[in-house]
């Protein structure tokens, strides 16, 4: 059997060792996937048992990893209308109203705002409200949103844009998702604007009556692309 000289011998040895560390790294990456997988999977087990036991606390932090996943197919619907139902058991109506409005806006006609597997979808709604919106009053301060390390991992990433009103005594109301690329980062966007609260308001503010208010929330990573900004104001 002939023998290689030392060069490229060298050279077929660091080849082949390369290789194997890449197939390695992939065999831990599907391991690890699959893992992620199964743990999701007794996520949405157990989110559909604590809904329908009304235990709602548990099922929205079980919803928070049923839902990581960026091809949730009918679950997406499903999902969406559980969180709805376990905040109006909880006494949250703004959160209840943003998700049931979300069922309205993007689940009720065909196609169905299902997330494409490769996370290229952006739904937004069909047609927005007429006389346009303004950006939150500087006043308000809007908290960052949540963002899972499981929603990280799963690469759910883009942009959110949420429209709001104020009440009287200066509480986000009647919340509407006007664009999401994922129902996940669509709860943790409504979540941040019903959490807003007033700062030091210049006394001689006033807000216009029925004003309607919109912001937007980028969710990104290592990977994530940054979404174009729209005007939304007309």
């Amino acid at each position: 059997m002939p023998v290689l000289p030392a060069r490229p011998a060298l050279r077929f040895l660091r080849g082949a060792l390369a290789l194997a560390l890449v197939l390695s790294i992939s065999g831990c990456l599907s391991l690890w996937d699959r893992v992620r997988e199964n743990e999701r999977r007794m996520s949405v087990d157990s989110a559909r048992t604590e809904t329908k036991r009304g235990e709602c606390v548990d099922a929205l932090a079980s919803l928070d990893r049923a839902q990581a996943r960026i091809d949730l197919g009918p679950y997406s619907r499903e999902s969406t209308l559980a969180r709805a139902r376990c905040y109006e058991k909880l006494g949250l109506g703004s959160l209840a109203y943003a998700h049931r409005r979300m069922i309205d806006d993007f689940y009720t006609n065909e196609p169905m705002a299902y997330p494409a597997a490769d996370g290229s979808s952006v739904f937004r709604v069909a047609s927005l409200p007429a006389g346009g919106f303004d950006r939150p009053p500087s006043w308000l301060a809007v908290p960052e949103p949540r963002y899972s390390p499981y929603a990280q991992r799963s690469k759910i990433v883009g942009r959110v844009v949420v429209s709001f009103e104020l009440s009287s005594n200066d509480v986000p109301k009647n919340i509407r998702v006007l664009e999401m690329p994922h129902p996940l980062l669509a709860t943790w966007a409504a979540e941040a604007i019903s959490s807003a609260k007033p700062k030091k308001k210049p006394a001689n503010v006033n807000l216009m009556p029925n004003g309607r208010y919109v912001a937007t929330f980028l969710f990104e990573w290592r990977w994530a692309r940054q979404a174009p900004e729209e005007d939304l104001d007309s």
